[in-house]
C-alpha cells in the first residue's frame, strides 16, 4: 500500500472547486476513484468510487471532505478497510513501528499533497534515529518532550524543532486517520516561543546603495532589484517565464508557488524597465533568467549574493531578507497588511507578520497620533504706552505685578 497514489494532485483553492465541477470532476486511480457531484441543493460534494471485498461497487459521498486531498484519504481508508476485512482481520491492523509509519506518511501523504515532501523526508531522518524500533502506539508525550530536549542539546534552533514537532504531529494524525493508533502523542506538547529569536533584519537605504555597487554580474543585480520590488520567493523568480510577464497590463503571473496557488503580482516602473531590458520584444516564451555559465535554470544564487554582501560590508543579511525588506517597506508606506499578505502569496496573515517589522520611528509616529492637538498658550503682550504700539514676547519667563 506504500505506493497507493502515483499521481500529482494539485491543491484546490478559491474558484477551482466550482471550476472542476464543470470540467474535470473525476480522478481515477488503480484502486478506485474520487469525483465531484452536485447535490439537489446545488452544493458541490466529493464522493469516492471503489469495490469492496465482495467485488461490489461502492459509490458514496464523503460527508466532511472539502478538498481533493481529503477525498483521497477517505478513499485510501475505505480500500484499506476492505483489504483487511478480506484477510479476515476485520478492522484490526498489524501494529506499526515508527519507521513503517514514516514510510507510509511520505508515500501516501507527503508525496501526494506537498511539493516540499523532500523537506519532510530530511526532517524525518532525525526522528527515525530517535524513535527507531518503537511501536507507534507505545510513544508517549514524555517521549516527544525528550525528543525536543535532545534536539535543543544538539544545537538545533527553536524554529527547526518546532517544524519537526509540526511534521511529527501530522504523521501521527495520518496514523490515526488510517486506523493504526488512537491518540496523537504530540497533542499537548508545547512548541517553543519563537518571537524573540526570529530574524528582524531589513536592508537600509544606504546598505542598498552599497550592495548594488558591490554586485558584479548583471543578472544578480537585476534579480535583487526585482526581489526588492516584488517580494517574490527565490524559486518563483527562477521559474518566471517570458510568457508570464504581461507588459500591457503590467503584472507577473506566478504559477509555481509554494502554496500551489497561482497569483498576479503587479509590476512597478522599476520592475517594468528591468524586465523590458531582459526580455527582447520578439521573445514570447522561455525562462527570464538562465544561468549564463551553464545555460540551465538557476538553482541557487546565495553564494554570489553573500559574496556581494561581504564586499559591501553588509553583515547578517540573507537572501530571504530581501523579501522581508519588501514587506516592511510597504507597511512603512502605509500599505495595509492584508494587501501585503496577498502580494507575498501567504495563506495566513500570521505568516505575513513573521516577515514584517516596523522600525522605531514608525512606532513613535503611531503612538503620537493619540496625543491630540496641544492647546496653544497665548503670548504675553506689553503696552508701550504709545498709541497702538504693543510688544509681543515670544520667549518669556517673568511675572507682572
Amino acid at each position: 500500500m506504500n505506493n497507493l497514489l502515483a499521481c500529482d494532485i494539485s491543491e484546490p483553492g478559491g474558484e477551482s472547486e466550482l471550476a472542476n465541477a464543470k470540467s474535470k470532476t473525476r480522478y481515477n486511480f488503480g484502486y478506485g476513484a474520487i469525483y465531484q457531484r452536485k447535490t439537489k441543493g446545488g452544493k458541490i460534494r466529493w464522493a469516492i468510487d471503489y469495490y469492496d471485498s465482495k467485488k461490489k461497487r461502492i459509490q458514496r459521498v464523503v460527508k466532511n471532505a472539502q478538498t481533493k486531498e481529503e477525498a483521497v484519504v477517505a478513499l485510501q481508508n475505505a480500500v484499506k478497510k476492505e483489504f483487511f476485512q478480506a484477510q479476515g482481520n476485520k478492522e484490526t491492523q498489524k501494529p506499526l513501528n515508527f519507521e513503517e509509519l514514516a514510510d507510509l506518511y511520505i508515500e501516501d501523504y507527503a508525496k501526494v499533497n506537498k511539493k516540499s515532501w523532500k523537506t519532510d523526508l530530511g526532517y524525518l531522518k532525525g526522528m527515525r534515529e530517535f524513535f527507531k524500533g518503537r511501536l507507534i502506539d507505545s510513544i508517549t508525550p514524555l517521549d516527544v518532550e525528550q525528543y525536543k530536549a535532545k534536539r535543543i542539546e544538539g544545537g538545533v534552533g527553536l524554529t527547526t524543532v518546532n517544524k519537526c514537532l509540526q511534521i511529527l504531529s501530522k504523521l501521527f494524525n495520518c496514523g490515526i486517520s488510517w486506523g493504526y493508533l488512537q491518540k496523537n502523542p504530540v497533542k499537548g506538547v508545547k512548541k517553543y516561543a519563537e518571537d524573540p529569536f526570529r530574524r528582524k533584519r531589513v536592508l537600509g537605504l544606504e546598505e542598498e546603495k552599497k550592495l548594488f555597487e558591490a554586485i558584479g554580474p548583471r543578472y544578480l543585480s537585476s534579480m535583487v532589484k526585482i526581489f526588492l520590488n516584488t517580494g517574490l520567493r527565490r524559486k518563483e523568480l527562477f521559474q518566471l517565464r517570458a510568457e508570464d510577464c504581461d507588459f500591457e497590463n503590467r503584472h507577473l503571473y506566478i504559477r509555481e508557488t509554494k502554496t500551489s496557488r497561482t497569483r498576479y503580482v503587479p509590476m512597478n516602473e522599476v520592475v517594468f524597465q528591468k524586465l523590458r531590458l531582459i526580455i527582447p520584444d520578439g521573445k514570447k516564451e522561455g525562462l527570464v533568467f538562465v544561468n549564463p555559465e551553464t545555460g540551465k535554470p538557476f538553482v541557487d544564487i546565495r553564494r554570489a549574493f553573500c559574496g556581494a554582501c561581504r564586499r559591501a560590508g553588509i553583515k547578517n543579511f540573507l537572501l530571504l531578507d530581501l523579501r522581508r525588506t519588501f514587506a516592511t517597506r510597504l507597511l512603512e508606506k502605509g500599505v495595509d497588511i492584508i494587501t501585503v499578505q496577498h502580494l507575498l502569496g501567504h495563506t495566513s496573515v500570521t505568516t505575513t507578520q513573521i516577515y514584517t517589522m516596523t522600525n522605531q520611528e514608525e512606532k513613535k509616529r503611531a503612538v503620537s497620533l493619540l496625543e491630540g492637538k496641544k492647546e496653544e498658550k497665548p503670548l504675553p503682550i506689553c503696552d508701550t504706552g504709545k498709541r497702538g504700539e504693543k510688544i509681543i514676547f515670544p520667549n518669556y519667563s517673568f511675572s507682572i505685578n
